[in-house]
């Protein structure tokens, strides 16, 4: 009789825990339906998206829609990146699940080889970069095109992602890496391109011997998914720059009357921002052409005194680095077919400052071509930032630097390249004090049609001592001149960061340092050891595929010996 009712009390214990449980897990369920709430365990965060993000998704008022190309047999890296992308989208979804859609599909499936021929033409005429994929076997090498992209679509508006630069030369994991740390960015700024309703106005100023549009083509092309740009003169006109948020002053090389810097100082003081891309010296790789020596003279711009009141100096001098970037020279001829090898010329810095500011974190490293050092001096109430430095073996020269190309015969000596980090982009933010304080006179500073101001409202500027470094390169085609991505040298193939530098630039002066947040985020991969699996193959697959089943076996065994164990003494 006692063993019945303890069974019964048993009994009763056990069904008031389930209905407790229910009544738990339905309670957790009503008021998950009332509100939204995610927990991110991840170490980086990876799956909590900024608040900019979330907002913009919120935003949306009809369908994003999402064409990715990624879908099929991928290999490894590539299927992590499309899990990543779908993971990612999901996560868009989960704020507003109505205008986010997506769908992943095979470019090669269903098609003979004509017809995927022409599809390939027609995605690469939009914009669409494929990539090779070399897969290495027992059974030999596998080669493989890939389209790590996206066409997205918004209205009656269409725009392209690519996720992966292909002419980015790195290991396939590092550069899958860097993909899914910029994942959130490319595929947010898709939306915000699609879905920008006015764009402020940005202005190259030219006049002075600026570049022109040809070799700025890429960078305007780019800019204009984000900005309304235009070039003009400001030829004296007061009112010239009234209605630009940012304007890009790129390599000048003649000066400045005071009429036109009067103009551009006011327009500062009111608010303005500047986008300085300056040469401290005059000179080019056409003067080598010819002869194998060239000077480099400084560069008078008559704008020492402005840049010198907000709180920069570009030095008229000449850096040198170890750390530099291939050019080819012709090292002899087969026939009528010249022979050419890659030197590093040291008057050509690659710079990069991967854990710097937002506007340099994460980018690849920038080319420089004939760039000055950067001074930061004194000025009331103004922030300075570097943001780019050359290595810590660098040799700078004063003008009249002459430039031979001799220094490529020759061993260079560490003892001469003995300046560290030398500045050569710096950004500049407050309320600036004008140039022509107490410079002018009163019927020009009391005139209430110019409305001159001493003081600024805040502002900022970046300052950068090379002009080239926006220029995109060219080359004639057809009787055409065809131009080449900002940042890629079509003598190397290799790509550098000068186009996302720009643009997070302008992104920065323009107040869109949301999608600069977003951009620098930093995902930790943790990449798996190649030499190691190579070594240890059977074991790692022995760990994987009998050490579960065997372990699993074992605390089986465990519970049905307890049990038997338990019930013997009942």
């Amino acid at each position: 009789m006692t063993e019945v009712k303890k069974n019964n009390k048993q009994r009763k214990r056990s069904i008031l825990t389930l209905l407790i449980s229910l009544f738990i897990l339905i309670s957790i369920n009503l008021l998950g339906s009332l509100g939204f709430y995610r927990v991110d365990l991840t170490q980086e965060k990876r799956y909590t998206l900024s608040d900019n993000t979330i907002e913009l998704l919120k935003s949306l008022d009809d369908i994003v829609y999402f064409q990715i190309l990624l879908e099929g047999e991928l290999p490894a890296a590539y299927q992590k990146l499309r899990n990543s992308i779908q993971e990612t989208l999901d996560e868009f979804r989960a704020y507003n699940k109505t205008n986010i859609q997506y769908e992943f599909i095979d470019p090669a499936e269903g098609k003979d080889k004509k017809i995927l021929n022409d599809y390939y033409n027609e995605l690469t005429a939009k914009g669409l970069e494929p990539v090779i994929d070399y897969e290495v076997s027992g059974q030999g090498d596998e080669r493989k095109i890939l389209w790590p992209c996206a066409i997205v679509n918004f209205k009656s508006r269409e725009t392209i992602i690519n996720f992966v630069s292909s002419s980015q030369q790195m290991d396939k994991e590092v550069l899958i890496n860097e993909s899914l740390e910029s994942l959130e960015f490319n595929l947010i700024d898709a939306i915000r391109r699609l879905t920008i309703k006015v764009k402020p106005s940005v202005a190259f100023i030219e006049g002075h011997g600026e570049a022109d549009a040809m070799r700025t083509d890429d960078i305007t092309r780019s800019l204009e998914e984000y900005y309304n740009i235009s070039r003009l003169a400001i030829n004296h006109q007061l009112k010239a720059l009234n209605d630009f948020k940012t304007i890009i002053i790129a390599g000048p090389d003649s000066a400045f009357d005071e009429k036109d810097k009067f103009i551009i100082d006011q327009f500062i003081m009111k608010g303005g921002n500047v986008l300085w891309l300056i040469d401290g010296t005059q000179t080019n790789m056409d003067s080598l052409q010819a002869k194998s020596e060239t000077v480099a003279i400084a560069n008078d711009l008559n704008l020492d005194d402005m840049l010198f009141k907000y709180g920069v100096r570009i030095n008229p001098d000449l850096l040198m680095d170890l750390n530099s970037c291939p050019i080819p020279v012709k090292t002899g001829q087969v026939g009528n077919q010249p022979q050419f090898d890659f030197f590093n010329w040291y008057y050509f810095p690659s710079v990069s400052n991967l854990n710097g500011h937002p506007i340099v974190k994460n980018l690849n490293a920038l080319r420089f071509e004939f760039v000055s050092s950067i001074d930061t001096v004194y000025s009331a109430g103004i922030k300075k930032t570097v943001l780019l430095s050359t290595s810590e073996y660098t040799r700078i020269l004063n003008s009249p630097a002459i430039i031979s190309l001799r220094v490529l015969q020759e061993e260079p000596s560490k003892r001469l390249f003995k300046n560290k980090e030398v500045p050569v982009a710096v950004l500049l933010e407050g309320k600036f004090n004008s140039v022509f304080a107490n410079r002018i006179p009163p019927e020009i500073a009391d005139n209430p049609e110019i409305g001159f101001k001493e003081t600024g409202e805040n502002s900022r500027m970046i300052v950068v001592s090379d002009g080239d470094i926006i220029q995109n390169q060219f080359q004639m085609k057809n009787g055409q001149f065809f131009t080449y991505p900002l940042g890629y040298d079509r003598f190397t193939g290799i790509t550098y960061g000068n186009k996302d530098f720009i643009l997070n630039c302008l992104n920065y002066l323009t107040d869109d340092s949301d999608l600069l947040s977003i951009r620098s985020r930093e995902l930790k991969i943790r990449l798996l050891d190649k030499a190691r699996i190579s070594e240890n193959k059977f074991m790692i697959q022995l760990a994987n595929v009998v050490y579960p089943v065997l372990s699993i076996a074992v605390f089986g065994f465990i519970l049905v010996f307890l049990r038997k164990r338990r019930i013997r003494k009942l």
